[in-house]
Formats: structure tokens, C-alpha cells, sequence
């Protein structure tokens, strides 16, 4: 049943603030996905804010039934894997109206667009939870502005440890999921992303929320509910994970806010057991910047369309300062395992504790 209770709040990070408010079940789902990396506070009434996300319940019918013909008929923003789409349906007296679909069989919303209040609606269908847009208009809410305010997003995992944050970078199902998740579980760490995050000018490492890849082995033994079993073959190797929601990983662990970077690991193989090496500047600097090379997560977290007031696209804005100033005086290694199907049972903390002794003890 629908939620007749109104809630507002006000998310915090950095310098931008973000008003939500409307319907309290769906304000509690934005901010179980938002905080951390932002702070809550209660809402201002003296436009402090930024922007405004309004969360609705669809009581009067305004959600289209059929997206399919208003896709058809459209342009239509699609994304690149098939998902998420949005198209325009009307931008009279002033407001921009587009309707949705976050992912295949999932109830479509809409949006309006109030430029000149600085406010996003977002109207979902009258029951069950979230089906993502209010979550996603929070996430790019922030997402691109600091993207334009010289915040760097790498293609990584990363866990608050001993007050900091250490940021496991590899190729692509190169083991930053597995390492996140035995640090939490191992060691007592905070968790951060599973596999995006956000560094600012300063090297304040800020964990982004998406959907996470829980490694099958370890969904087991962390008290992981709900999910979605995925099964790859990768180089030869099945690949066996749990997609879990936002809101289902929060269940189970426990996030932490933004932290100060304090180590790098980029995690590799080699034949022989769990080693470890310190890496040359330069090497650390090529390292962070292939993390760096993620097209399609800036995609997802540049404001297109303009639905929060973001930026547009190819705006100038504050420069990403260069990998190496950023990285000036943080300790980083490389990682290697045999191969990575032993990278759940590997000793990596011994080998770590000896390369990293002020972060893993």
C-alpha cells in the first residue's frame, strides 16, 4: 500500500546540497542508497539547496501505461547496455516532461523538469519500492558536479581501513569485488564501492553506489539476503557472483562515509603464491589511470538531458588535478595470486600487512 506520509530530508557532499522530499517510503529508499557517501540533515526551508527532488506516488494516473509507443514515435535517450532509456513527451510552459524505464520489466516513471524552481518530480507507480529513478536523479544530482568540479572517477572497489581508505584497483573481473568484500568480512573494514569511486582535488575517496557483484563464495558466509545469481565464463573460468540491489548489500554491511586515500593496491597474477611489491610512482600513476579510462560510468553519471540541472556536457568546469599530484605520498602495491580463482582463499592480508603497515595490521 502507498505511503500517505510526507518526509524531507537534505543530502550533503562537499559543497552541494540536495533537497529530497514527498513521499516517505520512497525518501527512505533514496537515502538508504545515498548516505553514505553523503550526510543527512534536516531539510532547509531557505533554498540552501542546489536542487530539489520531489518522490511521488502515481495517485492520478500520470504515469504512461504503454512506454513501448512512446518509444516508438520518440527520440529516446537509450544507454548503452539496453537499460535504462528516457524519452521526451512534452517541454510546454516551461517544464520538461520525459517518461522512463530504469530496466527491462520494471514499471516506467515519469519525470518533470521545473528548471526555474531547480526541481525534478518524479512519479513512480503507487506501490512497491523504488523502481530506481529517485535514487538515480540523487546519484547524478552529485555525480555531475563533481565531475565538473574537478573530482576524478576511477573504475575501482575500495573499504575504509584503520580510519582510511584503500582503493583495490584491476582490469575488468580483475578481483577489486573479492578483495572489498574479504576486507569487510577479514578484517573489520568499512565498505566503500564495489566498483566506482569518486576522488576529490584533496584525495578524499567518496564510494559510489551501484549494483554490486558479491563473489558467490563469499554471498555465503556474509549474511547476504535476496540477490540475483550471474554466472560468466571468464578466460576459461566460471565466474559466479550475487547482484545485489543497493539496498540489499546495505542489509549486511556497514558503509562508510568519504575517507582520506591512504593506499592503492592493484591487484594482478603471477605464477607462485600471494606476493606483493611496492609500486614506482610512475607505475601507481599508470595503474590510477587506467581506472580512470571508464567511459560508460561517466555516461551514466553526466547529466544528459539536464533532468537535475547539471552541467551539460563538454561545459567547462574545474580541471581533474593530474593522477600523480593526487596520488603524491600514498603508499601503493601490486598484488599477485596465482590465479585469480584463488584470490577468495589466498593469504593476501600477510602479504599486504608487510607492504602496507600503517593501513593493515
Amino acid at each position: 500500500m502507498a505511503s500517505s506520509i510526507e518526509r524531507a530530508v537534505d543530502l550533503l557532499l562537499d559543497r552541494w546540497r540536495l533537497h529530497v522530499t514527498g513521499d516517505a517510503e520512497l525518501v527512505d529508499d533514496v537515502t538508504t542508497v545515498m548516505v553514505p557517501p553523503c550526510s543527512v540533515e534536516p531539510a532547509t526551508v531557505d533554498g540552501a539547496a542546489q536542487w530539489t527532488v520531489r518522490v511521488e506516488r502515481d495517485s492520478c494516473g500520470e504515469v504512461p501505461a504503454d512506454l513501448g509507443t512512446l518509444v516508438s514515435s520518440r527520440p529516446v535517450l537509450a544507454y548503452p547496455n539496453g537499460s535504462a532509456c528516457l524519452t521526451v513527451t512534452d517541454s510546454s510552459g516551461g517544464l520538461l516532461r520525459l517518461a522512463g524505464r530504469y530496466r527491462p520489466g520494471i514499471s516506467p516513471a515519469l519525470l518533470e523538469v521545473d528548471h526555474k524552481r531547480r526541481t525534478t518530480r518524479v512519479v513512480v507507480p503507487t506501490s512497491g519500492s523504488s523502481p530506481r529513478w529517485p535514487d538515480w536523479l540523487a546519484r547524478l544530482f552529485f555525480s555531475s558536479r563533481m565531475l565538473s568540479g574537478g573530482w576524478r572517477m576511477l573504475h575501482a572497489s575500495a573499504v575504509a581501513l584503520n580510519g582510511v581508505a584503500v582503493v583495490f584497483v584491476a582490469s575488468t573481473h580483475g578481483g577489486k569485488s573479492t578483495l572489498a568484500h574479504r576486507a569487510c568480512r577479514e578484517m573489520g573494514a568499512r565498505f566503500m564501492a564495489d566498483d566506482l569511486v569518486l576522488i576529490s582535488p584533496e584525495g578524499v575517496v567518496a564510494g559510489w553506489p551501484t549494483r554490486v557483484a558479491v563473489p558467490a563464495e563469499l554471498a555465503g558466509l556474509g549474511g547476504f539476503a535476496g540477490g540475483v545469481p550471474d554466472r560468466q565464463v571468464v578466460a576459461g573460468v566460471l565466474r559466479q557472483r550475487v547482484l545485489l540491489t543497493p539496498q540489499e548489500h546495505r542489509a549486511a554491511v556497514r558503509p562508510s562515509p568519504p575517507a582520506r586515500l591512504g593506499a592503492v593496491v592493484q591487484i594482478g597474477t603471477a605464477p607462485g603464491s600471494a606476493a606483493g611489491c611496492t609500486l614506482e610512482p610512475a607505475q601507481a600513476e599508470a595503474a590510477a589511470a587506467d581506472a580512470g579510462d571508464a567511459p560508460l560510468q561517466r555516461l551514466y553519471s553526466t547529466d544528459l538531458l539536464s533532468v537535475t540541472g547539471g552541467p551539460p556536457p563538454g561545459a567547462p568546469g574545474i580541471p581533474a588535478p593530474p593522477v600523480g599530484s593526487v596520488l603524491a605520498g600514498v603508499p601503493a602495491v601490486r598484488l599477485t595470486v596465482s590465479h585469480l580463482r584463488d584470490l577468495p582463499h589466498a593469504p593476501v592480508w600477510e602479504t599486504l600487512a608487510g607492504l602496507l603497515p600503517e593501513v593493515i595490521a
